[in-house]
């Protein structure tokens, strides 16, 4: 088994968001827990976080309102009004590890976001749209790297009008969130797979 390209610890998690303003806090069992670290053998970068039972402000909707829509101060979302009162704003990132591709696989691109579907094998799964937003966030501050600069991941997520929610072109305006069809395909768009753990 390889270990993970970036492996962060339960304080790891606590300071880097503390560094985004969002609070949060695991329990001394939690960092007990989280201690034992999960591994996985795949080829491409990993990082992986761990994510406490107190998780209800780790949703886009509280995130987005914690680090804002200024692209002057980075990380932010590229404020856009049409996700503001979709569901999986309002859905909590689970508790326990997340392990995610830092990169789109690179034969996911031009691909519909039921690519994965046929590597069932690789335990690879579609992320949620927190679980990448939150990878991102995390890398950010920690790093000031900012991951699929010129790329979006499909998510797991639905919205609206039965599109599939994406994330990426963290740039300079910000975090992009977008919608599309689950049949669409472009050269900009792959998966950061989510390891099924």
């Amino acid at each position: 088994m390889k270990s993970l390209t970036i492996c962060l610890t339960p304080q790891d998690v606590e300071q880097r968001l503390a560094k985004l303003g969002v609070p949060c806090t695991f329990s001394a069992e939690e960092r007990d827990t989280f201690a034992t670290v999960p591994t996985v053998d795949l080829a491409e970068r990993t990082f992986a976080f761990p994510i406490p039972a107190g998780n209800t402000l780790l949703n886009l909707e509280k995130i987005k309102s914690f680090v804002g829509t200024d692209p002057q101060k980075q990380p932010s979302f590229f404020d856009h009004p049409w996700y503001g009162n979709e569901e999986f704003m309002r859905s909590n990132c689970p508790s326990g590890w997340h392990v995610l591709t830092m990169d789109v696989l690179g034969d996911s691109i031009e691909k519909s976001s039921n690519y994965l579907d046929s590597l069932a094998d690789r335990r690879l799964v579609l992320p949620a749209a927190i679980e990448v937003v939150l990878m991102l966030f995390l890398h950010y501050v920690g790093t000031g790297e900012q991951l699929l600069f010129k790329k979006h991941s499909w998510c797991s997520d639905l919205a609206s009008m039965a599109r599939r929610v994406t994330v990426g072109a963290f740039g300079r305006n910000g975090l992009f969130i977008s919608g599309h069809p689950q049949n669409f395909a472009s050269r900009g768009l792959g998966i950061c797979a989510k390891v099924d753990l």
